[in-house]
């Protein structure tokens, strides 16, 4: 009898072993997402523009090759069309009726005012942004994107393959995981990408860039 139990647990902790070490390589990057877009908004105009990703990130950045704990996050930039000598902007954001004034902080790398609402956006919000006398309300994009976030995914691990898992030790990627939506005003596109970019703890990184209308590769950095 205790035969029989001893190779029942042998055969339990083998099956758990297994199933670990089968992982898909999809699978391993959902786990080390610290930064993952779900949606996407978008408006503009003359004076500025306005874009809202939003999704889930890592709770604190750390570069340590995993993710232990994710936060929602919903990522609002304004870029301004003159430029201006306030490190603060201040405008009135509006979601479903509920109006807030927020301050938002000047990003010297890229021009842009940033603010985390540090909240759960779905996409079937109704959001405007108010600045000086402009009133903008917010598309959702991603809705129409054919390509969605898992999807994305997807095909950034087909396209990257063995490159993403060459450092990984065990069950442990040793790399952290970034999908994004690309700015077209900022980076003068005609429309909107998926960015998927993984860091490993060697820093070294490797990207592709994939269409949101036919999923092809426009750009891949390996």
């Amino acid at each position: 009898m205790k035969r029989k139990v001893l190779l029942c647990l042998m055969l339990c902790v083998l099956s758990i072993m297994l199933f670990a070490c089968g992982k898909t390589t999809e699978q391993r990057v959902e786990e080390n997402m610290a930064e993952r877009t779900r949606v996407y908004y978008f408006a503009e105009c003359d004076d500025f523009y306005v874009t809202l990703s939003a999704g889930e990130r890592e709770g604190e950045y750390l570069m340590n090759g995993k993710c232990e704990d994710r936060v929602k996050f919903a990522l609002l930039s304004v870029r301004l069309a003159e430029t201006s000598a306030d490190d603060i902007l201040s405008i009135d954001v509006k979601i479903d009726g509920e109006v807030e004034e927020k301050e938002m902080e000047l990003n010297g790398l890229n021009g842009c005012y940033m603010l985390d609402l540090e909240r759960e956006i779905s996409g079937r919000e109704v959001i405007s942004v108010a600045f000086g006398d402009t009133n903008l309300t917010l598309q959702n994009l991603s809705k129409d994107f054919a390509v969605d976030s898992e999807k994305a995914i997807e095909i950034a691990c087909g396209e990257l393959g063995d490159r993403i898992l060459e450092g990984r030790s065990g069950n442990n990627l040793n790399a952290e995981c970034y999908l994004r939506v690309l700015d077209k005003k900022a980076n003068n596109f005609d429309d909107f990408f998926w960015c998927f970019t993984v860091v490993n703890t060697q820093n070294e990184n490797y990207s592709v860039v994939i269409s949101t209308v036919d999923g092809s590769i426009l750009a891949k950095s390996i």
